[in-house]
């Protein structure tokens, strides 16, 4: 007797938060931890697993067209200017997309933290479940809009964290965030459309959202979790780990090579013993393909080499004299009460770009004289401040630049060296055959 199809699990977790899905029955649980959730998760074996919005950084780029490995490689060094995070304590992924313009493809990147990476890891063991894949939650959100007829919405879902909202454009999500769970949606909806620059976007409201004049979700992102895009969070020595397996498979198809050439050659000098000239011209051919075979080792043994002192490379990432995560807090803590952030881009060896807005006049200049009382940053300058409306609200939207004390960029040589490690690393693997 055949055995039945074991029904998915989608599965959204924030740490002290889950929340279970039975795809098959429709049944939903919810609890501060998988530990408590044994009935539901009773008699399956596997999930896919949402990681809830709270605890995850998300970005789109224009990134160049590449294989997946390149890019992977190219992100791992630049991950420190997308995200305020340290590279070595975070785990992150990315999805290219179709949308292609001379800047490069659209690429959402998105990261969590490693240690909230091995919780769950841990979770899922301790529950007898195994995670076929681990992905934002708000990748979901396209397959939301669809449902409802849509390309372009802004989904409004409750989440643990608070009130949740993903940017969906062209079918692609743009742009996620959570705000406090008492927050009005109606003004939250208006904030994020501005911030998306579509003020005239749909709204989506999923569940118990209420929010007048929003289209209603006819699904959850946690049940559409199985249309998210090929996304999946790893760990650093997970990707450490596979190369250094790809190399040690080599090594031994090397010592493979070697240990036939070895007996081959026991069998020629056994077999023609009594004939010198012929057993002479043998040894010499031996001699040759141990020649070639020991060349094979070297060769494969160096490449491993690369590809380990390039992960090295890739962990031990360079860390400014403020990092990125400290200098976004000094920021935000320089805002008069009265005023908000709208963008704030931050990049090595670059002035900082503030953008922010306000109700009064007067914020402008305060923010500008707390951020240059500060000895932490310099040549503090307003861009501009000029007035608009939001909504029908008189707001004063402003721009300031400043330099980060110690805020130096990555020195010109070590990324030409990483690069040319890097391509002599791709160069061995494409000549060396399918891994």
């Amino acid at each position: 007797m055949s055995k039945p199809i074991e029904t998915p699990l989608h599965i959204e977790w924030t740490p002290g938060w889950v929340s279970v899905l039975n795809t098959g029955s429709g049944k939903v649980a919810q609890g501060a931890s998988l530990a408590d959730l044994g009935e539901i998760l009773e008699g399956h074996r596997s999930a896919i697993v949402g990681i809830g919005r709270s605890q995850v950084f998300l970005r789109s780029a224009r990134l160049p067209k590449a294989a997946q490995e390149d890019l992977q490689r190219i992100l791992s060094v630049q991950l420190d200017q997308y995200f305020p995070l340290p590279a070595d304590q975070l785990s992150f992924d990315f999805v290219q997309t179709a949308d292609q313009t001379s800047e490069g493809c659209l690429t959402v990147v998105a990261a969590m933290r490693a240690d909230d990476l091995r919780n769950l890891r841990a979770a899922l063991k301790q529950a007898g479940l195994r995670a076929t894949r681990i992905v934002p939650i708000s990748l979901a959100a396209p397959a939301v809009v669809s449902r409802a007829g849509l390309t372009d919405a802004i989904v409004v879902e409750r989440e643990a964290a608070g009130l949740a909202l993903d940017v969906v454009q062209n079918g692609i999500v743009r742009s996620s965030r959570v705000t406090s769970a008492s927050a009005n949606a109606a003004g939250e909806v208006q904030r994020t459309a501005a911030s998306a620059r579509a003020p005239e976007i749909a709204a989506i409201a999923v569940g118990s959202v209420e929010l007048p004049g929003a289209k209603p979700g006819l699904d959850t992102t946690l049940s559409q979790l199985h249309t998210a895009p090929p996304f999946y969070f790893e760990l650093a020595e997970d990707r450490l780990h596979a190369a250094k397996k790809r190399a040690d498979a080599r090594n031994r198809m090397a010592g493979l090579l070697l240990t036939t050439a070895l007996l081959l050659f026991a069998v020629v000098w056994s077999g023609r013993q009594d004939q010198a000239t012929k057993a002479g011209r043998a040894q010499g051919a031996i001699t040759r393909q141990m020649t070639v075979t020991q060349s094979i080792v070297n060769t494969e043994s160096t490449n491993a080499a690369k590809l380990i002192a390039v992960d090295a490379a890739l962990d031990r990432a360079y860390k400014p004299a403020q990092p990125l995560s400290d200098i976004a807090a000094l920021v935000t803590d320089a805002l008069p009460p009265g005023a908000w952030l709208t963008g704030l881009t931050l990049e090595r060896g670059k002035p900082l770009d503030i953008r922010g807005a306000t109700k009064n006049a007067d914020d402008v200049a305060k923010f500008v004289d707390n951020l240059g009382a500060s000895s932490r940053f310099r040549d503090v300058k307003l861009v501009f401040a000029n007035s608009a409306l939001i909504g029908k609200i008189p707001v004063v939207q402003f721009s300031v630049s400043a330099t980060a004390v110690g805020n130096l960029p990555l020195p010109t040589q070590d990324r030409k060296t990483v690069g040319k490690k890097l391509s002599s690393s791709t160069s061995s693997t494409a000549t060396g055959g399918t891994q």
